[in-house]
């Protein structure tokens, strides 16, 4: 984080505290059958605030199966009757996918629906999106500690399904788009051997240089792969982090606003802080969002694929100056990244609109 945001971030944390003589000294909240939740260091990066409890986060499951009810079936993290979950089709010999959304969203959203949908068609699969729209819809850095509280919750419930229904936790997939991709890091910390997470351009503000504890980091599952479609400077509107964060990055356009997406509005940490810009949230957050697309055309499998090439910078992608991939295939970012077996940082161009895949001829050096 530039010394500017750092700046930005401690007057605004002044000014919190001021005007909130308790919140200066509470330095922990524990919640019944949850856990217990500090802002000590490493978990300093939400201003002190402390998560809500679940009932002021309100935290909802839908499970979606083949054949099962169209509009899913719901169950609340309050819920001890597994039968509601029985009744949606649930079964623990099909691999789990869970799909958490991001600030200011919720699991109604087109783009859940979309992907819902996708993973529906490309396999027989347990589909559950979380929904945390309250929680998500407080100030930034409040949103921000909550996403641990939701984390327990997500894995209290991927705890029960594997104990109740012997869901097996190495063929579970959780896809987090911006904070919901933060949350499944806090998921993969409380559940060993977490199949894998996907992260849809995890949140930057207030996680970037941040220690692996309280973001998303290759230890949080099996396999971790993350596109980042929104890393350009928060005072460009950036929401993504740009760091990578994942066994294997992926940077569609480089660092670079995406493409068919407006010019960045100028913004600062404070007005995200403040949620200053809250109504023009979604003009803002093009690139950022535009991650939820390219893995859901991911999952689609049509001819083109989305092949990346690892690469020291976009720049030198887009010139042709990279190595190739050896003797193996590049890896194709999405759903079927797994398959090349790379880790590392790679690089690709695309559309400016769906279909987003786009067929690129460069020239790669074949080292």
């Amino acid at each position: 984080m530039t010394a500017a945001c750092w700046q930005s971030l401690r007057i605004f944390q002044t000014k919190v505290q001021r005007s909130s003589p308790g919140f200066l000294f509470k330095t922990q909240v524990c919640y019944e059958n949850v856990d217990c939740f500090s802002n000590h260091k490493p978990f300093d990066n939400s201003l002190e605030a402390l998560p809500e409890s679940p009932e002021e986060v309100d935290v909802t499951f839908t499970f979606f199966m083949r054949g099962g009810p169209a509009n899913g079936v719901k169950f609340d993290y309050k819920d001890t009757n597994v039968n509601i979950i029985r009744t949606s089709g649930f079964t623990g010999n099909k691999p789990t996918k869970m799909i958490i959304h991001g600030y200011m969203s919720s699991a109604y959203e087109v783009w859940v629906h979309n992907m819902t949908n996708a993973f529906l068609s490309r396999g027989d699969f347990n589909v559950i999106a979380v929904d945390w729209k309250v929680g998500a819809s407080k100030m930034y850095q409040q949103s921000v500690s909550n996403t641990r509280v939701v984390g327990a919750l997500c894995a209290q419930l991927l705890a029960r399904l594997r104990d109740t229904f012997n869901a097996d936790m190495t063929k579970t997939h959780v896809t987090g788009h911006s904070l919901g991709a933060q949350t499944a890091g806090y998921i993969g910390n409380r559940i060993p051997g977490l199949g894998r997470i996907t992260g849809l351009d995890p949140a930057g503000p207030l996680f970037e240089d941040y220690a692996p504890e309280v973001r998303l980091d290759p230890t949080d599952a099996l396999y971790v792969d993350v596109i980042h479609t929104d890393a350009v400077p928060i005072h460009d509107a950036g929401f993504g982090m740009k760091s990578p964060c994942g066994h294997i990055d992926f940077y569609p356009n480089g660092l670079n606003e995406q493409p068919g997406c407006p010019p960045p509005v100028s913004t600062t940490l404070e007005q995200l802080l403040t949620m200053a810009f809250t109504n023009a949230f979604e003009s803002v957050a093009c690139s950022h969002e535009r991650a939820e697309g390219l893995f859901t055309e991911s999952l689609l499998q049509g001819p083109c694929k989305f092949t990346a090439h690892p690469c020291s910078s976009y720049d030198d992608y887009v010139a042709g100056r990279c190595p190739g991939c050896g003797s193996g295939p590049c890896p194709v970012m999405g759903y079927d990244s797994f398959l090349a077996n790379r880790t590392g940082t790679f690089f690709l161009t695309t559309n400016g609109h769906s279909p987003y895949c786009r067929e690129i001829t460069a020239g790669f050096n074949n080292f």
